[in-house]
């Protein structure tokens, strides 16, 4: 993760807003957030953590009202904005979190919202805050021990033990990857789970014999050739069977054309008989039935003739009757209906008296409402041009406090230059009461240096201003006396022998071997002095030059460790001295760039600043009132604008009224308006309303009588036609009947019928023509048929007659043979089919065999690589490689 931009506000100390750019600290890929105790460089790492995860130890303890702690006292809002970029591809994320204190209870922050985003194209495309910590890879935990590391807690992060240790750095790292245990049994099951297959398999195919092979061979060259033999047999059997089977369905054929002949030739006198009866009805179809179908239907026509003649002639005469009742009612109303428009233009008229006087009301009302419309206007004119004075007035007052109004920019810069001068003066003292610490503490280092090198010790050395030869020179001390010491050591070793040899020999005795020698004998027991006090004596002297030489060594490291103190201040205070001068050197520079005398005090800017801020405020004040003012006045010339809109309508409706009522009276011609100035409106839409009831029933009742007699007329009309054509048709009708009997009776004396009603019976009968010809005619050629079919079989069968027993005996040779071949042909399938499983299952034992080869060499491989997978054994050693890394 790269961070990019972290913009906070209203968290702990940091009340404004702050952006941190982290690109212009990053290019170095190094860099460092520094700050005395509390001021806020924890907050910083605590806003990116809370970003990103929702939670910080700080915030998270039990009990702590954590937004209300988190949001600085002085603020009401909280923000912070986090940028960075994660990934292979250095993916762009963002996330944000707000949050707005309770504006009545102080106490109480609201839920604070965060919000993630991922850069796409250019765009803040959102997504779900939890997505955050997949795009890091690391999880809260251990995003505290690698990136936020607490004060005081990197211990513990070494500190971790091998589980929690190898599970971060598995997250870190994803080294996920290389646990591959699951993986290799998941392998394993598959493998062992192919072994059991190919071993049930070999199970199943068990032990193949190969002689068994050549003898079902053998087995079948014998059975094709005896099936061979059995096929020719077969085929003259077959050839006999047909012939037999030709002459068994010749001889069937020949009794069932027989049968048939015979039962035709027993039909042939019905036949005949309808044949006869067929035709006499045919002929009295032809020669009668048109006339007589003809004569009957004249004689219905004369009938229904005459009788719709009677009723229309009665129907004519009511309808003369009732065409002489509405004439005379028409004759009666004719008058008073042509003088009806009278009535029309008269109601026409009143209309129009009413509608003048409407138009006198209200021209009365419109003139009132004109007068009262003036006088408001006069007001609002009055009032629009008093505050329009006023605003010009306080417009001119604002002008002139504005221009009294000093410099501000030049003051702020003014001010700027005094601070800026504060500063240096306070930085100059500070780095002078710096440079004097580290001159005393400097001095104090040197002077415990001269302490240590004017110790008698030193006496010797000649110059004790060089370091380097100051610790030669002590170092060589040291070697000489070592070397002293080493030679005391080496006769200290050789008293402690003497005394031992002076104890063995004390104990020797005659006869008693010795430990040294093995000797039995000891003519010269060897004898010393007492050495005692010369052990001693190298005892205190080597004492003392042990403490010579840590003397020696502890006065090496003071030295040491005063001349590292020394350096390291003496270049502090040279840095010390280097920034005094740099800083003069700017303080002069400030100092030229002064350029205000009047203001050379920092009290005087604050009073200007202080005389600025209250002119300020009364401007402020004048343009609040001016504004007020403004709207007043604009307020008022829109109700003016308004009034005299409304004004300048009213007089156009009133001459629009005016000139409508004098056209009105203009055409006022059957109807005087001094004859109704004493009525009402009403009163005189009552008149009109009756003039206009009794126009509508007179034309309402002369068109319902002219209408009933035009319908009238029009049925006599049509009622007289249709008599005269239908006496005419009736005429005709009663010709065209006579000479139909006349017809019919020329027709009887040429038949051989005596009367008319012997020819009715015939026809009456039920014949249907074309059913019976088509029966005579089918059974004439079916009985031609059977006559022929009867003697072509007799031709073909000749001389040869059918014997039963003969083909039985056939047929039962040919099934035993058919039977025979059978049973040798499943014996063939069967020896076939065996000879191909056990050549296959040969070739099959052989395949499986090959492959459990190869599976148990892959299970061995398996098994070892398990073995070293297991327990996270390969994830634990690729975690320790980092770790060393």
């Amino acid at each position: 993760m790269i961070p990019i931009q972290l913009t906070i506000q209203g968290l702990y100390s940091y009340q404004k807003k702050q952006t941190i750019d982290f690109r212009t600290l990053t290019e170095a890929n190094l860099f460092g957030i520094f700050g005395s105790v509390g001021s806020g460089k924890s907050s910083v790492l605590e806003a990116i953590t809370f970003a990103l995860y929702g939670k910080t130890d700080r915030l998270n303890l039990s009990g702590d009202n954590r937004n209300y702690n988190m949001m600085n006292l002085k603020s009401n809002e909280l923000l912070i904005d986090f940028i960075f970029e994660t990934g292979k591809n250095q993916t762009a994320y963002r996330a944000v979190v707000t949050g707005k204190r309770n504006s009545k209870q102080f106490e109480e922050v609201k839920k604070l919202d965060r919000n993630a985003y991922k850069k796409i194209e250019g765009n803040w495309i959102p997504i779900e805050a939890t997505a955050l910590e997949n795009a890091i890879g690391l999880s809260y935990e251990n995003f505290k021990r690698t990136i936020i590391i607490p004060q005081g807690q990197f211990q513990e992060f070494l500190q971790l033990g091998t589980k929690d240790r190898t599970q971060m750095l598995r997250e870190l790292f994803n080294l996920g990857k290389f646990e591959l245990y699951y993986k290799t049994v998941a392998l394993e099951t598959k493998n062992n789970e192919q072994k059991q297959h190919l071993q049930g398999q070999l199970q199943q195919l068990g032990e193949i014999d190969p002689n068994q092979i050549i003898a079902i061979e053998t087995q079948l060259l014998e059975l094709k050739k005896s099936l061979e033999e059995l096929e020719e047999k077969l085929k003259s059997q077959q050839i006999q069977e047909t012939q037999i089977q030709q002459l068994l369905e010749l001889t069937k054929k020949l009794e069932v054309a027989k049968t048939m002949l015979e039962n035709l030739q027993k039909q042939e006198p019905h036949f005949i008989q309808l044949e006869k009866t067929t035709l006499q009805y045919e002929k009295c179809v032809l020669q009668f039935k048109n006339l007589l179908d003809s004569l009957e239907t004249s004689t219905k026509k004369v009938v229904d003739k005459t009788k719709q003649i009677e009723n229309d002639t009665q129907k004519l005469e009511k309808e003369e009757v009732e065409i002489g009742k509405n004439e005379t009612n028409l004759n009666k109303i004719k008058p008073a209906y042509e003088t009806r428009e009278i009535l029309k233009k008269r109601a026409e008229e009143l209309g129009k008296l009413i509608q003048i006087k409407n138009l006198d009301t209200t021209i009365v009302g419109e003139n009132e409402r004109l007068l009262n419309g003036n006088k408001h206007v006069i007001e609002t004119t009055g009032k629009v041009e008093k505050l329009t004075t006023e605003k010009q007035k306080l417009s001119n007052q604002i002008k002139s406090q504005k221009a009294d109004l000093p410099d501000l920019a030049a003051l702020s810069k003014i001010k700027t230059w005094h601070i800026e001068k504060q500063n240096f003066n306070k930085k100059a003292v500070e780095i002078d009461s710096d440079l004097n610490k580290l001159k005393l503490e400097t001095d104090k280092l040197s002077h415990s240096t001269n302490n240590i090198l004017n110790a008698p010790i030193f006496d010797e050395l000649a110059n004790k201003t060089e370091f380097a030869e100051t610790l030669i020179f002590a170092q060589s001390k040291i070697d000489s006396l070592k070397t002293v010491l080493k030679k005391l050591d080496s006769e200290a070793d050789h008293l402690r022998v003497k005394a031992q040899l002076e104890k063995y020999a004390a104990d020797l005795s005659d006869g008693l071997p010795c430990p040294l020698c093995g000797s039995i004998h000891h003519p010269e027991i060897y004898s010393v002095a007492d050495i005692s006090q010369e052990q001693s004596k190298i005892s205190n002297e080597k004492l003392s030059l042990e403490k010579q030489i840590e003397k020696w060594n502890e006065t090496i490291l003071a030295l040491k460790d005063l001349n590292i103190q020394l350096n390291l201040k003496t270049g502090i205070l040279n840095d010390w001295k280097l920034k005094l001068t740099e800083y003069k050197k700017r303080e002069a520079e400030h100092q030229s760039l002064f350029t205000w005398p009047e203001y050379a005090e920092m009290e005087k800017v604050e009073r200007a600043f202080k005389m600025a801020e209250i002119q300020q405020k009364q401007i402020k004040l004048l343009e609040t009132n001016l504004e007020k003012l403004s709207d007043e006045l604009e307020k008022a010339i829109k109700t003016k604008e308004i009034y005299q809109t409304e004004l300048e309508k009213i007089r156009t409706q009133i001459t629009i009224h005016q000139t409508e009522n004098k056209t009105l009276l203009e055409q006022l011609k059957m109807v005087s308006v001094e004859d109704y100035s004493n009525k009402t409106a009403s009163e005189i839409e009552k008149e009109r309303n009756a003039l206009l009831q009794q126009f509508s029933t007179l034309e309402k009742q002369f068109n319902e009588i002219s209408g009933k007699l035009t319908e009238l007329r029009k049925s006599k009309d049509t009622l007289s036609g249709i008599l005269s054509a239908n006496r005419e048709a009736l005429k005709l009708e009663k010709e065209n009947n006579e000479t139909l009997k006349i017809q019919l009776n020329t027709q009887l004396e040429k038949s051989d019928y005596t009367n008319v009603d012997e020819v009715k019976t015939v026809l009456l009968q039920a014949v249907d023509l074309d059913s019976n010809k088509k029966k005579i005619t089918d059974f004439k050629q079916n009985l031609s048929l059977a006559k022929s079919r009867f003697s072509e079989i007799k031709t073909e069968m000749g001389d040869r007659a059918y014997n039963a027993e003969t083909h039985q005996k056939l047929l039962d040779e040919n099934k035993e043979s058919k039977e025979l071949q059978n049973t040798k042909n499943q014996e063939k399938g069967k020896a076939e089919e065996w000879l191909k499983k056990l050549e296959k299952d040969l070739e099959n034992q052989a395949v499986l065999r090959q492959q459990m080869e190869k599976i148990e060499l892959r299970g061995q491989n398996i098994k070892t690589m398990k073995s070293l997978f297991t327990a996270s054994g390969f994830v634990n050693y690729i975690s320790s490689v980092y770790l060393q890394n």
